[in-house]
């Protein structure tokens, strides 16, 4: 395997990371699988929204010009030759001194250039009678008011969300081109883990990391598959990313990544020959990590401490996924926040602190747990930020700002 780099900086991290990552082939799918997908192509439009001009109320189109002469004692009398109801097309243009009785979201027939309430009339058998004038426009919802044919609807690496949705289907994009969704195995190793429905013995814990990184991957667009639990060993290790490798798009792992006498994870990757591309992050938590290139698969080896592995795939892992489904936004977002509670520790090394986005008068705090540990699972709940603080940072009072990352706006 040669040198790798251990102990580099975050940066340092996923510039490694990101060097073996590309946006996966593109696919094409059915509009009403398309949420939460990315567009591999721009979405151009082929027609406009509304495709024709309409009127937004109950009433009468008409021309603005017969009604220059309206008055409130003075009014204008037109003769309703059509009735044209939503669904419709107009049978015949409007001749001066006529007007059609429309309906929500009917089209305007040609020779009618403004639209009047039924409230704002008297009408009686084929006559309506208007008390004011009306401008060319007024009350008349343009063709492609919402969106111009050759315009750009969405670019290539937009999410496809739920208003994007509305719109494609609106413009008849029946199909979509998107990327394809990412792979992800996720391996769980050491001997104390047991399934989650199994009953514990001595010495023995829940496999529970696994859980949360497969929902924060399917958040990123993956499909995951569990690969189940290998003991503590660097063949049996070996064996299991050599399966899920082959065929996976990237393989997280949990456990062994540091330095004890039965973490094996360095070891069952010099059994595979696999590339490292480093070894420990200078972050905290989540330093014990380990990123490789086996036979062309990215594996990531987190911590088996589940806050620590949560806090290096935030990192590390969000912005792998999201440049291989091909988002634009691959690294998540940095705001300013303040902390809601002191945090009493120095930091040497960068530090990540979990928390959950609040507002308070307007401004945007990180309101923390007030005990957090690598260990421990429950300062993750509702988690939405991440707050940083650089390396050599002193404890920090309440009130402080940092900068924090939005993990899933």
């Amino acid at each position: 395997m040669g040198e790798y780099p251990v102990s580099v900086s975050l940066d340092e991290a996923l510039a490694l990371i990101l060097q073996h990552c590309a946006p996966l082939p593109r696919e094409r799918i059915a509009l009403e699988q398309a949420e939460g997908r990315v567009l591999a192509v721009d979405v151009v439009a082929p027609e406009d929204i509304p495709p024709f001009p309409r009127s937004p109320y109950d009433g009468y189109a008409l021309c603005a010009a017969d009604t220059v002469s309206a008055a409130p004692d003075k009014g204008v009398t037109l003769r309703v030759v059509e009735e044209i109801p939503a669904g419709h097309a107009p049978e015949r243009a409007l001749q001066a001194g006529q007007a059609a009785k429309i309906l929500t979201g009917a089209p305007v027939p040609a020779g009618a250039d403004a639209v009047v309430k039924f409230e704002d009339t008297d009408f009686a058998g084929d006559s309506v009678t208007v008390y004011t004038p009306f401008h060319v426009g007024e009350n008349v919802v343009p063709a492609g008011e919402d969106i111009r044919a050759g315009n750009t609807v969405a670019e290539a690496g937009t999410v496809v969300d739920s208003a994007l949705l509305g719109v494609l289907a609106g413009l008849g994009c029946a199909e979509l081109e998107v990327f394809r969704a990412p792979r992800a195995a996720l391996i769980s190793t050491g001997d104390e883990l047991v399934p989650v429905d199994a009953a514990l013995a001595p010495g023995k814990i829940r496999n529970s990391s696994v859980y949360m990184l497969m929902s924060y991957a399917r958040r990123c667009g993956a499909v995951t598959r569990q690969w189940g639990i290998v003991p503590d060993g660097a063949k049996p290790i070996a064996d299991a990313i050599s399966a899920a490798a082959a065929c996976s798009d990237v393989v997280l792992t949990t456990g062994g990544a540091s330095v004890g006498d039965y973490d094996m994870l360095c070891r069952a990757l010099t059994l595979l020959g696999a590339d490292i591309l480093f070894w420990k992050v200078r972050i905290k938590p989540g330093a014990a990590f380990v990123a490789t290139v086996y036979e062309g698969t990215l594996i990531l080896s987190l911590s088996g401490n589940p806050s620590a592995a949560v806090t290096a795939f935030f990192l590390l892992g969000v912005p792998a996924l999201r440049r291989m489904v091909g988002r634009r936004d691959e690294i998540p977002q940095r705001v300013k926040v303040r902390l809601a509670r002191p945090f009493a520790k120095s930091s040497p090394n960068l530090r990540l602190i979990p928390g959950r986005l609040e507002l308070r008068n307007g401004m945007a705090y990180l309101v923390q747990t007030e005990r957090q540990g690598n260990g421990m699972l429950h300062p993750l709940v509702g988690c939405s930020l991440l707050g940083v603080l650089p390396a050599g940072s002193p404890p920090m009072a309440a009130e402080s700002e940092i900068e924090a990352y939005w993990l899933f706006p």
